[in-house]
Parts: structure tokens; sequence; C-alpha cells
């Protein structure tokens, strides 16, 4: 029973990476600041979901002024969208 209670929770430092990239929010970081965080902690966590995934989340949490301006221009992958903002 304890290995299958093992397989379904998280070990607590990963649950607590996956909250700071959930919660993640530009705020006062620049760009170039949220966007390293943000893949410090896509690293952190060993996500694998798929690309569209990954540039949902990462729009969420920028500023709208910017991520409304991403969202004009021509993109097809987060890399592409990370060069945006530098």
């Amino acid at each position: 029973m304890k290995t299958k209670l093992k397989g379904w929770f998280l070990p607590p430092y990963l649950q607590n990476n996956y909250s700071k990239l959930h919660n993640l929010q530009q705020g006062n970081l620049s760009v170039k600041e949220y966007t390293m965080e943000f893949e410090r902690l896509l690293i952190k966590c060993d996500i694998q979901k798929s690309e569209g995934r990954t540039i949902v989340r990462y729009l969420g949490g920028l500023d709208p002024r910017y991520s409304n301006a991403v969202e004009l221009q021509q993109y097809s992958t987060f890399d592409d969208i990370c060069l945006l903002g530098y």
C-alpha cells in the first residue's frame, strides 16, 4: 500500500516546484528574467507536455502588455516566443 501511495503523490520538493511553475507571474521581473525562471522550473519539474501547453502556460504568466504583443507575432515553437522577448 505504501508503494501505491508514493506513486499517486509527488514528493514535497517536486510538488513545491510544480506549484511555483503553476503560479509564476512576471510581476516586477523583466521578460528575460521571467523566461529564465520559467525555463528553470520546467527543467526542475521535468515536464514533457506538448509545446502548445508550454506556450499557453508561459503566456499566462507574462505581463499582458507583452503577451498581447507576442500573440500578434508569428511563432510556431516556444523557442520562437523566447526569441521575441529578447
